[in-house]
Order: C-alpha cells, then structure tokens, then sequence
C-alpha cells in the first residue's frame, strides 16, 4: 500500500479520489496554540510525495508507549523498538534528537492518566514505561517541532498517516510548545496515536480527532460523523462518515473484562 504521512492531524493522499471525482492532494493540518490549524505548504508536499513507500498492512500495535526521556530517532519505516520514524524521514530525513518532557512530575502523572483514560475502551496499554516486547507505538513527549527539522514552530503534534494501521509507529506531541498543559498534551496524543491507527478528522468539537475549537470534554465519540478540518469532507478511502469510537473497537477490541490500565508509578522530580 501507497503510504502517505500524517503530521498534525490529516494527510489526505494523492491516492484518494472521491465519488464526486475530486482528487483530493495530499495535505496536513497542524495545530496552533490558539487551538487553530494550519495547512503545510507547498514545498513541505513536495517533501512528503518524495518519500512514499510501499507496506503491507500488518495488525494493530497494542501497547502506547509514552516516553518522557530524550530520544534519538533516525528516518526510514516506522519502527518504534528501533527508533525509526517516518516523520523524522519526512522532515529533517537526519538522525534527530527529542528532549523530553519538561514540565512537572505531578503533570506528567496526570498527562499519562489522562491517556489511559481515552483509550481504557479498547484493548490496548497505555503505559510510561519502556515494554519488553517489540511492538508498540511509541509517543515521543516533549520539546519543539523544531527538533525534528518542522520549521512551523507552532506545531503541536505529528503523527505518520496511510489511512490503515501503521505497527510500530512513532508520533509527536510537542509539550514544550503546548507549555506542558495537561488537556492539550493529552488530546494531541490521543489524536496522533488514533492516526496511526487509520482514523481521519471528525468533523464534531466534543471527539478527539478534531481541531475545531473545544466545547467540553473530549473523548472518541460513538457516534457517525463527517469529516473534515475548516469544513466538512468525505473521510480518507471515500466514507461519508467516520465513528471514531467504533473504529478503534474494530481494530482494537473492547477492553478484555477484569483488565484495567496500567497503573502509573509517581515518577521522579526533574
């Protein structure tokens, strides 16, 4: 399969021609700190077309690795155990280092608590400490887009894209730029991992795959609804509607009865 890579939220493939016969480009929307996005431009296209690749799809990764120490990733296919990202391929296409997270210890315990309580639907872990095994998603938490060679420095979160599941897939949720606040650390988090499980934007305020503007609190609503960023769209792969929630019950399974989220051991200060 042609893959295509998502940073921020969307990145909607040359691939794709919808019913109406609009073919629509390959684009991403960032997100601001005003809660706002942005689309990349042209060059940052360019960039992106120039490093498609071919991969069979394989099952979902089941365990989200938060990672709040410094990392070094290098480009190339995506494989979190080895430190390979797609995105660092896309961007700085060099080895790159990540710094962290840099805000309080008392905040990361809620950031990861927060996480958990997103994905306690579904089958899957959310933990903070390194698994293992060698399949999971790693989410690198910390620093600025400009560390992986994003020149928009208002980038809050990226996130590889194909439209199916990505094993193995390392994402970005830029605390630094979100000033290590809770809310925003953990629903870009939420975003980019369900990315690199296929799901589009949603077109409602109150599900987590939007960028429009809050109206309470978020979660993967059970509900169908468009797609879309300033305005509404048909999802990736031609579907009028996407359901956020009972997509990732599909790729995932519900949570297995007796089992809870991993808990969250009291990290060390800073």
């Amino acid at each position: 399969m042609t893959r295509a890579f998502r940073w921020g939220f969307v990145a909607l493939g040359a691939l794709v021609t919808l019913a109406a016969g609009v073919v629509l480009g390959l684009f991403v929307v960032k997100r601001l700190e005003s809660g706002e996005w942005k689309m990349l431009e042209k060059d940052d296209l360019t960039k992106v077309r120039e490093r498609l690749t071919f991969a069979k799809p394989a099952g979902p990764s089941r365990v989200i690795y938060l990672a709040r120490t410094p990392l070094e990733l290098t480009p190339g296919e995506d494989d979190a155990p080895a430190g390979v990202s797609s995105v660092v391929g896309a961007k700085a296409n060099k080895p790159v280092k990540v710094p962290g997270w840099k805000g309080t210890a008392k905040g990361w315990k809620q950031v990861v608590t927060c996480v958990q309580k997103l994905w306690a639907p579904f089958d899957v872990e959310v933990t903070d400490q390194r698994p293992e095994g060698d399949d999971y998603i790693l989410v690198a938490v910390g620093g600025r887009p400009g560390d992986i060679g994003e020149t928009n420095k208002r980038v809050g979160g990226l996130a590889p894209f194909s439209g199916d599941v990505i094993p193995k897939a390392v994402v970005f949720a830029f605390s630094q730029q979100l000033a290590n606040q809770v809310t925003p650390v953990c629903e870009t988090i939420g975003m980019e991992v369900a990315h690199a499980y296929g799901l589009d934007h949603g077109y409602d305020c109150k599900d987590v795959m939007t960028y429009l503007k809050p109206c309470g609190a978020k979660k993967f609503l059970d509900k169908d609804i468009a797609c879309g960023e300033g305005k509404k769209r048909p999802c990736v792969g031609g579907a009028a509607t996407q359901n956020s929630y009972q997509r990732l019950l599909a790729i995932l399974g519900p949570r297995k009865v007796g089992t809870a989220a991993a808990p969250v051991p009291e990290p060390a200060a800073p």
